[in-house]
């Protein structure tokens, strides 16, 4: 496979954070491009090493890492040791069989030799020095990132790492046998895969072949650390499980962890994740770490990951917020300037045809975590909101805030307050959430596609708690094929005292693909919480058929042909089918959005009228018929004598004369002339 230096990758891996869970369907490695590509690309060492990331093409049993700070806090010194056994020994001799394919004569061929072993320990050192690390710090106030910040922005060394291996390629082994691939004298291999009946002999004193133990020793560079006042230490654990991680630091006189998060659900596959607001983070307790010191009073750091692969593609980030700032006063947690001010209205909107309750969304999380400010983690308060007259939580386990409104309630009122570990609370602010209309569609899907169609009655914007009237601006929005909802420019302005019994609202669906779609609002105004909402209403959507348009049909002697054009007007892909006389018996070339057949030799066929059909459906199943008439009569009453010529010595077929033709045999034949066999280029 040619993946040269990437072999190397493997020793190191232990340090940037190899996936300690089960890797299934290893039995065919050479086939899985995918995760082959998964360590960077490119012919250099640097580009084959410098985008390490997905850490799931390897398996260990366990795996300790020893950090220590220099006193300078510039580098950090890194030993590492992994144990590998049972058969993850055999998936990690695979891996590295497959990893050699290509590069070394003996490479990808099921066995794993001491020479290749060598091959490999040449190049991990310099390997390892471009791998990416999992690991930053900073200084200055403590943050979470941002899209300008990477946080991975320890790197290693130049010249400062080595690897190092136990029984990579043991001589205990039932099938070692000699080799001599690389002229060695005293060359040995043995096979990745090892028979089942082998017996994995872990209490003797001697290696055998289930048992790998890999060492790594290098320095990284911490950049330029100009002030340990306040410090802050990310550390990507995704796709890390069994594992400890401990990090030694230097004397600090008043050094201190001010803060500890284990923050959820970053978009590995994707990006573009919100950077959390610090101290919002709940965190799911998987990840565990501890702090303390040791005998000369340096912080000590420990922590063990328990992120599996089976969370990708959410991954998991660490921040650890350390200062030499005295702890600040035990406060009251207080509102932010962010947080809605107290009276705010929530407007929210029923079908009117539904007899059942309605689940409004006051916020979520990621949004109430903006409300309060406390010295300590936001993530730590306890958040109350009751209804009115109601003892009842309507915080949920996510810590969201959720409102059952029944259909005969046309507003509620809500108190809201949070309190921290002291027992100190914010004043309670009241909200009010509020109906403000219902709305209906004339029908559950969408016939015709130019306009969506909605209903909007039983408008009512009065504040009842000071009887003003509220002018709510109200935008409408589509949503499909799981995609973010696209509201129209257009605004509603919704004002009951204007005594408007109902609204219409009709907008464009033609962006949207056939299948479900979701109707959103988007309310805002003075004392109105600027919020979206997905409605009761789910329509679906039906498609218009493509358009298919004839060009040109032609003769050229006894071979006949036709070309058109085509379109959908649902942006869907479009496939084409060909028949003749209502057969399906060949295909149609699509370039663009033209398509054509033929040409078709009709001495296959009986001499008189014929129809050909082009058909062409969309993804959503809705079909069009173009198809033309034509009489072979004239274009072949000169050539009724003369033979079906052969198809070529690649077809190894003859055709007999054309009088004895029938049309069934006839057919037959075309199938095989103009099927699949013989479609032109798509």
């Amino acid at each position: 496979m040619g993946r040269g230096p990437t072999l190397a990758i493997i020793a190191m891996l232990l340090l940037v954070g190899i996936n300690g869970t089960e890797v299934e369907n290893r039995s065919n490695l050479r086939d899985e491009s995918i995760v082959m590509n998964q360590f960077g690309g490119g012919t250099s060492l640097e580009a084959q090493c410098s985008k390490s990331s997905f850490e799931d093409v390897f398996t260990y049993t366990w795996a300790d890492f020893n950090v220590t700070v220099a006193d300078n806090w510039r580098t950090a010194q890194i030993e590492a040791l992994a144990w590998i056994n049972g058969t993850m020994a055999d998936d990690f001799r695979t891996f590295l069989d497959d990893l050699l394919d290509g590069l070394i004569p003996s490479g990808g061929d099921g066995w794993l030799s001491s020479d290749e072993r060598e091959a490999v320990r040449s190049v991990a050192a310099d390997c390892v020095e471009y791998t990416m690390t999992r690991v930053g710090v900073r200084d200055g106030e403590h943050h979470r990132g941002g899209p300008a910040v990477d946080w991975r922005n320890a790197t290693w060394v130049e010249d400062g790492v080595s690897i190092a291996e136990w029984n990579m390629v043991p001589e205990r082994h039932e099938s070692a046998r000699s080799c001599s691939n690389f002229g060695s004298t005293n060359c040995y291999e043995v096979p990745v895969a090892p028979d089942e009946s082998r017996d994995c002999d872990t209490d003797a004193n001697n290696p055998d072949e289930c048992r790998i133990e890999l060492m790594l020793s290098g320095t990284v560079d911490l950049h330029n650390i100009q002030s340990l006042e306040t410090l802050t230490l990310a550390m990507n654990t995704s796709n890390i499980s069994r594992a400890t991680y401990t990090v030694n630091a230097p004397y600090v006189e008043g050094m201190r962890l001010s803060m500890f998060e284990e923050c959820e659900g970053r978009d590995l596959l994707n990006g573009g994740s919100p950077t959390p607001i610090r101290g919002s983070c709940i965190g799911d307790g998987s990840s565990v770490a501890t702090a303390g010191y040791d005998e000369l009073g340096g912080m000590v750091l420990t922590i063990m990951p328990d992120r599996p692969s089976s969370f990708w593609p959410a991954g998991e980030d660490l921040f650890f917020d350390l200062t030499t700032i005295q702890p600040p006063t035990d406060e009251s947690p207080i509102w932010t300037s962010a947080a809605p001010d107290n009276g705010t209205v929530w407007v929210y909107s029923s079908m009117a045809s539904t007899l059942e309750s309605t689940r409004v969304l006051v916020a979520e999380w990621n949004e109430i975590a903006s409300w309060f400010s406390d010295e300590d983690a936001v993530s730590s308060l306890d958040l109350t909101c009751l209804e009115e007259g109601s003892n009842t939580n309507l915080v949920t386990d996510s810590r969201a805030i959720v409102v059952t409104m029944g259909h005969d309630s046309d507003y509620n009122i809500i108190s809201c307050s949070a309190e921290d570990d002291s027992g100190q609370t914010t004043s309670v602010r009241d909200f009010l959430i509020m109906k403000g209309f219902s709305v209906n569609t004339q029908s559950n899907s969408l016939d015709v596609i130019e306009d969506l169609s909605l209903i909007l009655s039983d408008i009512n914007t009065q504040n009842p708690s000071n009887g003003e009237f509220l002018q709510v601006s109200l935008s409408i929005g589509i949503e499909w094929s799981g995609n973010s909802p696209i509201f129209y420019d257009d605004a509603i302005l919704l004002n009951s005292s204007d005594s408007v019994a109902e609204l219409m609202f009709s907008g464009d669906a033609r962006i949207a693909t056939p299948g479900p779609l979701s109707i959103w609002f988007k309310y805002s105004g003075e004392g109105v919480h600027e919020r979206s909402e997905r409605s009761e209403i789910a329509l679906q959507k039906i498609g218009s058929p493509p358009i298919l348009s004839i060009l040109e049909t032609k003769w050229t002697e006894t071979e006949w042909e036709m070309n058109g054009m085509f379109s959908d007007p649902d942006g869907e892909d479009v496939t084409f089918t060909m028949y003749i006389d209502g057969v399906n018996i060949g295909t149609v070339q699509a370039f663009g959005n033209a398509w054509s057949v033929g040409p078709i030799d009709f001495r296959l066929f009986d001499v008189g009228l014929h129809t050909v059909s082009v058909r062409g459906c969309d993804a959503s199943g809705m079909c069009a018929i173009a198809e033309s008439s034509l009489n072979s009569t004239l274009a072949l009453t000169s050539d009724v004598s003369e033979e079906i010529p052969e198809r070529g010595d690649d077809d190894s077929v003859g055709f007999v004369p054309f009088p004895i033709y029938y049309s069934s045999i006839g057919i037959l034949a075309a199938a095989f002339m103009y099927g699949r066999g013989h479609r032109g280029a798509p």
